[in-house]
């Protein structure tokens, strides 16, 4: 009978460490996995520009500016990610972009960049073309 609590400490401990490699090997795959679903919300996200050339130029100059400390690009990639899900597609993605432009054009929280006068999000997705 005294070896059985040997026994159930072996395997508590046993356990424990199988948690602790689990949960430590698992670390790098969930930033990887982060990382890829951050990744491809930028590829969807700039696929939305119809002129990505313009944007870029926009956005370069935005991103000179002190309004990209307020509103840096991948803020809204996060944004749209934590509202969407990471297998949102494009046109569910338009979809919000739209609307919440819309929202900000009305509420009159516009920027203005290199002479174009933009909802915060616009200026956001334009730099974002110019960061990556």
């Amino acid at each position: 009978m005294s070896g059985m609590p040997l026994l159930r400490r072996r395997k508590l401990l046993g356990a424990v460490g199988c948690v602790a490699v689990a949960i430590w090997s698992a670390v790098p795959w969930a930033a990887s996995r982060s990382e890829n679903a951050r990744d491809r919300m930028v590829q969807k996200l700039l696929s939305l520009l119809p002129d990505w050339q313009r944007a870029r130029q926009v956005g370069t100059v935005y991103l000179q500016s002190s309004l990209a400390q307020r509103a840096p690009p991948l803020a809204l990639v996060e944004t749209v990610l934590a509202a969407m899900g990471p297998n949102a597609s494009s046109e569910a993605i338009r979809r919000y972009l739209v609307a919440r432009i819309q929202q900000e054009l009305q509420e009159v929280q516009v920027v203005s960049v290199d002479g174009w006068i933009m909802s915060a999000t616009e200026a956001q997705l334009c730099a974002l073309s110019a960061a990556v």
